[in-house]
């Protein structure tokens, strides 16, 4: 390698240096060779050496870089060769490209969301300014994926692997369930793995967010039909689906959000009570024990149990001792899989090579970097080369002038090879699109997706077994009328229920956009009575209608580019709250101030408009979200999660 550090070379410059080797030799290197070149590999045993090359070329695979292996037994021979290294040559034109950049923008996961950035930099690498004219007006989508059991479960469908895991049940029941991972989709916001279930011989469904242990892979199985559609399966999915029947009593006045699905609401002096339907059973005991001493389960008796159970829970949370924390401006993320830092290297070597000597500036542009950050990427690259080579085996980089020129590097020219999670997060992104009624750019989208299906070496058929269905392509009556207000830039008039004050109130706007974010859907407008902008949520929204009355765009009033949806204003509240590992992609979402860990347990400083909902809340999550501070809210939480324990004694 051309320079080592004190410290050693790290596993990114390893990797790529391992890929620079076995790409650049036309017979492969034997064990014996590498050995004696891969300082990583020298003094292992055989049993060492192994497992450290397996991991390796298990690391590689992952990055969509198979490692051939020719002859067998002592003769053995390992290499990476062109055809199965290099992005198949694939062209966009710009609008294609842009929309590309769309479908890439849906993630807001941080790995899936690197990962659609690399593989749409790499895809677009020939066009610059590839977002000019083509951006979401009118509807802007999120995507996020289930945590952590995304990734494990996306790698077990497509490599046909048998998963056990840990599950929490619709019901309330926990237990270990062993399936054949057959797909993995998304529909309604939640995200759900199909397979047959080996101890109920039948074909059921996980969703993703009740998955409570680590996906623990197994054997590779052939039990998925020929013709599977994860997309069919999904389709069968009825939100509406009754199940059974609920007896609910809430105080007067309060419980709306309840009381607008009650099948009949019996009256009664201080309480009533509420008959409704449903299925799931955990969701509706969150949203029962949200209400705390306002709501009280009459039957059915499980149901009940799980309102407790989330009640205790919540306050036993609260009650923990709090921990030593140091709050600081970033969060701390850990460090990024050496894999990442690899793609990002040799993608900057090849888009380097296709633009001649590319300006820093325009460089650290196009792949979403500071000047910092990719000047320490070309270092790592300088450091590269065929494992202790000599001097013209080495990557030669400059950068002094201004530009950045590579040389010795042709056989990594070629833009690599889109990842499992590169096409993944791509193909699902377009496929996302093309399910929107009257997406604007739907023609774009359908050759870009042809385009990308080509590119998408080695993972042909990949679009079967994974689909994602956006909540606004399943229009409703609500959300038809305000598109159309939108469009028309009409006044809508809302019957809309407040969270916050738990009441139903009439407001008046002026609707600039739609959002959608992991499932659940946002009207961003302007609230006239209010003279600003504000969120509301379509699924609170009772009733929209349209008065007649028009409005103009102003961008003094309608501009819009916030891109949350919780939006801090300097004025509100702060306050400090715990998130247990579960709920840790949620934090992002209340646009914290400031970050900390103390275990397992993720601490962020935000700010609240109000901080009465806060009991709700930490009742909701039943002991996975609490309140670290200040002292005065958390003791009044637990205050109020005490009565609700309280009022369930009450007969």
């Amino acid at each position: 390698m051309a320079q080592i550090n004190s410290g050693g070379p790290s596993r990114a410059e390893k990797l790529v240096s391992l890929t620079y080797a076995l790409i650049n030799t036309p017979h492969g290197y034997s064990k014996r060779e590498l050995r004696k070149i891969v300082d990583d590999y020298q003094g292992l045993n055989d049993a060492a050496f192994d497992r450290k090359f397996d991991r390796d070329k298990k690391d590689l695979r992952e990055m969509g870089v198979p490692v051939k292996t020719l002859g067998t037994g002592s003769d053995e021979r390992y290499l990476i060769t062109p055809e199965s290294y290099r992005l198949p040559e694939v062209s966009f034109s710009t609008e294609e490209a842009a929309v590309l950049g769309l479908a890439a923008q849906l993630w807001k996961d941080t790995d899936l969301e690197s990962s659609a950035s690399r593989a749409n930099g790499r895809l677009s690498a020939g066009l610059e300014d590839t977002g000019r004219g083509v951006r979401f007006t009118e509807y802007v989508p999120r995507l996020h994926a289930a945590g952590p059991a995304f990734a494990a479960c996306l790698e077990a469908v497509w490599a046909h692997q048998v998963v056990s895991f840990e599950y929490f049940d619709a019901q309330g029941r926990t237990s270990e369930r062993t399936i054949d991972a057959w797909g993995i989709g998304s529909r309604f916001g939640n995200w759900y793995l199909v397979g047959m279930d080996h101890n109920r011989r039948d074909v059921r469904m996980f969703r993703l967010t009740r998955i409570l242990s680590p996906i623990h892979t197994g054997k590779a199985h052939d039990s998925r039909p020929a013709g599977f559609s994860m997309a069919q399966t999904l389709g069968r999915l009825d939100p509406d689906i009754a199940g059974q029947t609920a007896r609910i009593s809430v105080a007067k006045d309060t419980g709306w959000a309840l009381r607008s699905r009650a099948a009949s609401i019996t009256p009664g002096r201080d309480r009533d009570e509420l008959s409704l339907q449903f299925h799931d059973l955990m969701a509706l005991a969150a949203d029962v024990a949200k209400l705390g001493a306002h709501a009280r389960v009459l039957d059915p008796a499980p149901l009940a149990a799980v309102v407790r159970r989330k009640l205790d829970g919540a306050l036993a949370a609260s009650n923990l001792p709090v921990p030593d924390y140091k709050l600081g401006k970033r969060r701390n993320a850990g460090r990024p899989p050496s894999t990442e830092a690899v793609a990002r290297n040799l993608d900057i070597i090849s888009y380097v090579a296709s633009h001649g000597s590319p300006s820093v500036v325009q460089t650290a542009t196009h792949f979403g970097l500071t000047e910092k950050q990719l000047l320490a990427h070309l270092q790592t690259i300088m450091m590269c080369g065929v494992p202790n080579g000599l001097p013209d085996e080495l990557i030669d980089v400059e950068w002094e002038a201004g530009t950045i020129s590579i040389n010795n590097a042709e056989a990594l020219n070629a833009p690599i090879r889109l990842s499992l999670p590169e096409a993944a997060t791509m193909l699902a992104g377009l496929a996302s699109l093309r399910g929107l009624p009257g997406f604007e750019h739907a023609g774009a989208v359908d050759s870009a997706y042809s385009k990308l299906q080509a590119a998408a070496v080695g993972f042909e058929g990949l679009e079967a077994v994974l689909s994602i269905t956006l909540r606004s392509a399943e229009e409703n009556e609500i959300h038809a009328t305000l598109a159309r207000a939108i469009r028309e830039r009409r006044v809508v008039e809302l019957t809309y229920y407040s969270a916050s004050s738990d009441a139903v109130t009439v407001r008046r706007v002026e609707p600039i956009r739609l959002l959608e974010n992991a499932g659940r859907q946002y009207l961003r407008a302007f609230s006239i009575p209010n003279d600003e902008i504000r969120s509301f949520r379509i699924d609170r929204i009772q009733s929209a209608t349209l008065p007649g009355t028009g409005f103009n765009f102003d961008a003094q009033r309608h501009e819009d580019d916030a891109d949350i949806f919780f939006t801090p204003g300097p004025a509100d509240e702060l306050v400090v709250l715990g998130f247990a590992p579960r709920l840790a992609a949620l934090v992002e979402e209340y646009a914290p101030e400031s970050w900390a860990k103390a275990g397992e347990e993720h601490i962020a400083e935000i700010r609240m408009p109000s901080t009465s909902t806060m009991p709700g809340m930490v009742a909701y999550h039943g002991g996975d979200l609490r309140v670290i501070g200040p002292d005065s809210l958390r003791t009044e939480v637990e205050a109020w999660l005490r009565a609700a324990v309280d009022s369930l004694e009450v007969k």
